[in-house]
């Protein structure tokens, strides 16, 4: 007789928390994820914050969180990670929450979302599971680090800036006021000082001192250079982008910036007007990490044949030079815009044009001697 009633008691035990767990177990249950940072640059360290929260009386001795993420994250020194899918495991007791962070370095420029999941549930017994779908909207930006410590880089610079910077328009800075003289034929209507006019009882107006102004339109071509060329040719002229646009602003240059390539999210092409200062500068940048490489891109030729204005800069980074846009870029000088050309090249990558004054194959092949890319331990 009591081994029959502790049977029964089991049996109404294993019942009622069967239907505890099954009308509670998410009652109360929260699970959060996220990014430790919205942007970062290629290779550096932040943290996969999560937190897991039950609000109830009904103990949780195992609770289980997959969410797809990308195959480019790394979580710390996790060996027998699973590419591409985040695994955690928790033990939530009554009114806990539980905070965690985990290392993660992304070793890929781009766009990157945690948008869904699944949590998973066990009684106590472990005699039944219980899940549901989890829904997130995490996005994280990850820049291209830019281009720099390489050998061609560094002598490209120094090629374009002798060219470049020597190339600035003289203006007449509005907002640095030098003096007043008298009016002359020439000047233009704008720089009257009619309250000087009317003391002096003649034509008076203002002295601003000249500025050197200089405007440079930077282009990236993604045109396919065909299935022979490594995958990494086109992030590498992504990268000397970066620098290029890094480099000029610091210069107090107006940057603008034009490409083919398609926005990896809306697949839209993308430009930017002119601009100056660090936040003009992030929005290049931002540019550049939402490039998507796996579009089919419109050639540049069109755009080229379009460009007229003979006051800016244009510097091309394409390392396709096929025949129709070597054409468009030569037709650039007859017609009296400054252009120059960076080819980004790499291994045995076969190449049909030549450094000139505005022309430079740069060697991009990242060799093991170069540790700037390889991401922090």
């Amino acid at each position: 007789m009591p081994l029959i009633i502790i049977s029964i008691a089991i049996l109404l035990l294993v019942l009622l928390q069967n239907y505890c767990y099954k009308r509670l177990w998410d009652k109360g249950l929260s699970y959060d994820i996220g990014f430790s940072a919205s942007e970062v640059f290629e290779g550096d360290e932040l943290y996969l914050r999560e937190r897991l929260t039950n609000k109830k009386f009904l103990p949780l001795p195992l609770v289980f969180v997959k969410i797809p993420v990308s195959a480019y994250f790394i979580f710390g020194d996790e060996e027998d990670a699973v590419p591409g899918v985040y695994n955690s495991m928790f033990s939530a007791m009554m009114y806990t929450a539980i905070t965690r962070k985990k290392p993660l370095i992304c070793h890929k420029r781009g766009v990157y979302s945690i948008l869904r999941g699944t949590i998973t549930v066990s009684n106590i017994m472990h005699t039944k599971q219980f899940d549901k779908d989890l829904r997130f909207n995490r996005e994280l930006l990850v820049f291209p680090k830019p281009l720099y410590n390489f050998a061609d880089v560094s002598m490209i610079f120094k090629q374009l800036d002798s060219a470049i910077l020597t190339n600035r328009l003289i203006n007449l800075d509005p907002f640095e006021f030098r003096g007043i003289r008298d009016y002359q034929p020439t000047d233009a209507l704008k720089s009257v000082n009619f309250k000087a006019s009317a003391i002096a009882q003649k034509l008076m107006v203002n002295i601003h001192a000249p500025t050197a102004d200089l405007r440079l339109n930077l282009v990236l071509n993604m045109t396919d250079c065909g299935r022979t060329v490594p995958q990494d040719l086109y992030e590498q002229g992504i990268r000397l982008c970066a620098a290029l646009a890094e480099h000029y602003m610091e210069k107090k240059a107006s940057v603008s910036f034009s490409t083919n390539g398609r926005d990896s999210v809306t697949g839209s092409t993308m430009s930017l007007a002119g601009g100056t200062g660090g936040p003009h500068l992030y929005k290049i940048f931002e540019c550049l990490a939402r490039i998507s490489t796996g579009y089919i891109c419109e050639s540049l030729t069109g755009f080229v044949d379009q460009l007229t204005d003979r006051e800016q800069v244009y510097v091309f980074v394409s390392s396709y030079h096929g025949a129709d846009f070597m054409d468009a870029f030569s037709e650039l000088e007859r017609r009296g815009v400054s252009a120059f050309l960076l080819v980004p090249v790499m291994g045995d990558m076969d190449v049909t044009v030549a450094n000139s004054n505005n022309i430079a194959v740069v060697d991009v092949e990242r060799r093991k001697t170069n540790e700037h890319y390889k991401p922090q331990d």
